[in-house]
């Protein structure tokens, strides 16, 4: 590799990731949106906010890890020049994301078994169950935008990410003032209006994909010249045995985060608070390197359509590099700023007091997911994705919800830690998958042939 063909390399890897980057932080900024806006209502509005994402973003990261195989198939067979197999993998991944939205949608209606759960009180029992319900009606919508969407960035076309996503959130704004807050005949709902908003603003963003892909002369060559039925052996099942691997793996993620919540809610409600004002800041925070994982993703799979080793090995260095670099900025920045940061979430003081402990953790692990999440990118490129779920079931459920879990409630150590100990756990689950991933990408370096 020299100094030119790296520099070339980063070039490309931020044309892809800068716009990728805006769009996913427009997207968790719904989010962000739904817990600062509700959170001014009351604390059980903010705690049904809190809850409710946590069981619907496992319900809606397993469908949309599915439909990510698109990205590095699509990156593939571009890079092999196949251009009628992309349009007939487009077509059979919206009809597979038909059955997964609705399945999804299904599932989010009917959280009582594991509400009942809880110890909640019957107010943000209440809450969680009608935000989740009136969210439900998006997830068929929002399954099929997702396919539009992983298809054109597999092309390397990031741009109408970054437009509907941006498009989404400003929608979402005085979506969410009119169902939180009510307005003229309207009354206020509010963490519920919240769900109503969010059900909208994903249909908008089908609406806006759909548009995108049938009238873009970009995407035109790429479009099915005739009408495709859905096959299970040549459309729905290359896509099942990459995407299943990677929906395991990034619910593992997600649901340990979930879990915890799940976990401390016994533990009161500024407890709750707390975790999800740091969870939904640090959420934002890590868009900058799965973005750049998603870019390594697109690149590295165009170099593994293409048999170019060279190429291959530049995008991944580089990639990781920038990881290494993105996490030790994100690091620093949550721990000087994070008085500021939370101030903006609440003013509630002992949400406030443990909120700011929970950012010495925060900044504590940002340079260990920044590292795991480009390997696992640099893997989904190279169509390697069972090693990584096992990884991540090893690392996140294992160390880190199993290893928080003894921590917070039967610290051998010492004094129990309560939600501090979960999230001791998550930096040294998170470390433990930095780890392995990187073994596990010099493996397949070291295996994988090419021609040249």
């Amino acid at each position: 590799m020299t100094f030119i063909a790296i520099k070339a390399e980063i070039k490309q890897l931020i044309r892809l990731a800068l716009p990728i980057f805006t769009a996913q932080l427009a997207l968790t900024s719904l989010g962000v949106v739904d817990t600062i806006m509700s959170g001014w209502v009351g604390v059980a509005d903010l705690a049904a906010i809190g809850l409710g994402s946590s069981v619907l973003l496992p319900v809606f990261i397993f469908t949309t890890g599915i439909l990510l195989a698109m990205t590095p198939m699509t990156a593939r067979y571009l890079g092999q020049n196949k251009v009628e197999q992309i349009g007939y993998n487009l077509a059979q991944g919206l009809w597979l994301a038909l059955p997964l939205g609705i399945a999804s949608m299904l599932v989010l209606m009917n959280p009582q078994a594991l509400l009942n759960l809880l110890n909640l009180t019957p107010e943000v029992f209440s809450l969680t169950e009608d935000y989740l319900f009136w969210a439900a009606f998006g997830l068929p919508g929002i399954a099929l935008f997702q396919v539009y969407r992983f298809f054109w960035e597999g092309l390397g076309i990031t741009l109408p990410t970054l437009t509907l996503s941006l498009g989404a959130l400003f929608l979402n704004i005085p979506l969410n003032a009119l169902f939180i807050y009510g307005y003229g005949p309207i009354e206020g709902m509010g963490a519920v209006g919240c769900g109503v908003a969010t059900a909208i603003v994903m249909w908008s963003m089908l609406i806006g994909g759909w548009v995108y892909v049938r009238f873009s002369a970009k995407t035109q060559a790429y479009r099915a010249k005739t009408r495709v039925w859905p096959n299970w052996l040549t459309g729905f099942k290359p896509i099942l045995l990459l995407g299943l691997p990677m929906a395991f793996a990034l619910l593992f993620e997600v649901g340990m985060f979930s879990f915890i919540v799940l976990f401390i809610a016994p533990l009161g409600t500024s407890v709750i608070g707390a975790h999800q004002v740091a969870m939904s800041f640090t959420s934002l925070l890590f868009m900058l390197p799965l973005s750049l994982a998603m870019a390594m993703t697109v690149r590295v799979g165009l170099a593994y359509g293409q048999e170019n080793r060279d190429a291959l090995l530049c995008s991944i260095y580089t990639g990781a590099g920038l990881a290494l670099l993105f996490g030790i900025i994100l690091s620093l920045s949550t721990l000087s700023f994070r008085e500021n940061i939370v101030a903006l979430y609440t003013s509630h003081t002992d949400v406030v007091q443990i909120a700011l402990i929970l950012f010495l953790f925060a900044a504590s692990y940002q340079v260990f997911d920044a590292i795991q999440v480009a390997m696992a990118g640099a893997l989904r490129g190279l169509h390697d994705t069972q090693v990584t779920m096992w990884v991540t079931l090893m690392s996140y459920w294992g160390i880190g919800l199993g290893g928080g879990y003894i921590l917070a409630f039967f610290n051998p150590f010492g004094a129990t830690m309560g939600v501090f100990g979960f999230w001791l756990g998550i930096v040294c689950g998170l470390a433990m998958a930095a780890i392995l991933l990187i073994y596990r990408l010099r493996w397949m370096i070291q295996h994988v042939e090419f021609k040249q």
